[in-house]
């Protein structure tokens, strides 16, 4: 079981001044106020919230739109001694940003099921937020409502749900940033806004490409998870189905069956995305062994599948194989816009 849980993300076409890319997210979900960072080494490292009266650090009261935008990224402001300032009419106006880590569901995979653990963090967000930091006069900006950050998601929110097995996770990640942020595009401001990014990850305790085998035959089952979307004015729907993945070690052949597939909704409506495909596994014997990618159609969204095989080898069932197996893909409808975004993470039967 899931016990913590972090993500680090790039190079999304985010940007607070309508220029640069925002800083990289570096989000651990904790619920201390606190500030989060990489190592030199890439380890998550977390470290003191400097005070609003670090103009040193807190640089836009003294250099504006050139102020330090890795500064305002970041950084826990909540919970803290004096309460949050939601706008007027706000129902409830929250004083935390994160609960931290939250287990869902346990699984079956320890008595020889294939459902994994589900696990799900959230935080609402600053980021961006230039009222952090004080005025040079030593008060709060002359556009603040008060000292420091107004209230808990005044710049976005993040979620990471995980599907956990004994070797291999499935990550579904989803940011919501404020962009063209007034303070960081004056005097020309721009129109500030929401932007949305999400996506899945299949990681875990790869296997090691020696040890995968060069010859027979394995089968692994499991459900996928994801999102549909039947255009990009529409939010894209949860959907899940069932997942069977067929691999002849022999001829590299990865086959993959999709099929009852359905919104995750209380009447689990029926989705036209069940498909087969074939992709290939990486040569025997080479690093790229425990790999696997190729093509997808589901009707007439187009795109590809990536995958890995997790674990050590274990015997008996539907052959010799890698314990677990993980993928995720992505296809699309040029013509209609139609999209999906989906992983899986299997167990070997």
């Amino acid at each position: 079981m899931a016990t913590d849980s972090t993500m680090v993300l790039s190079n999304l076409g985010i940007s607070w001044d309508g220029k640069a890319e925002r800083p990289v997210i570096i989000e651990a979900f904790k619920p201390t106020l606190g500030r989060t960072a990489l190592a030199a080494s890439g380890a998550i490292a977390l470290g003191a919230l400097p005070d609003s009266s670090d103009l040193s650090f807190y640089d836009y009261a003294t250099k504006g739109t050139s102020a330090t935008q890795a500064n305002y990224a970041n950084n826990r402001y909540f919970p803290r001694a004096t309460p949050s300032r939601c706008p007027a009419g706000t129902a409830t106006c929250p004083s935390t940003e994160t609960a931290g880590l939250a287990v869902l569901s346990r699984g079956d995979w320890r008595t020889g099921g294939t459902t994994p653990d589900l696990t799900e963090s959230e935080r609402l967000h600053e980021d961006g937020d230039v009222h952090a930091g004080n005025s040079s006069s030593g008060g709060p900006l002359p556009d603040a409502t008060g000292a420091g950050i107004p209230y808990p998601g005044a710049k976005g929110y993040r979620t990471l749900n995980n599907w956990t097995l004994q070797y291999a996770n499935l990550g579904a990640w989803f940011t919501q940033d404020t962009v063209e942020i007034v303070e960081w595009t004056t005097p020309a401001p721009g129109n500030e806004h929401n932007q949305n990014r999400r996506g899945m990850v299949a990681f875990g305790d790869v296997t090691n490409p020696a040890a995968v085998p060069s010859a027979g035959t394995a089968v692994y089952s499991g459900t996928l998870h994801g999102w549909y979307g039947t255009n990009p004015a529409n939010e894209p729907a949860l959907i899940r189905a069932d997942v069977t993945v067929t691999v002849n070690f022999a001829t590299r052949e990865v086959a993959v069956d999709v099929a009852n597939s359905l919104l995750e909704d209380s009447a689990g409506t029926t989705v036209p995305l069940a498909f087969k495909a074939t992709v290939g596994a990486g040569a025997a014997g080479s690093n790229v062994a425990n790999y696997m990618t190729g093509p997808v159609t589901v009707g007439a969204l187009k795109g590809g599948l990536g995958g890995r095989f997790f674990g050590p080898v274990v015997q008996g069932g539907s052959g010799a194989g890698p314990a677990e197996i993980g993928f995720t893909f992505t296809v699309t409808d040029a013509a209609s816009g139609a999209s999906v975004l989906a992983g899986f993470v299997g167990r070997k039967q």
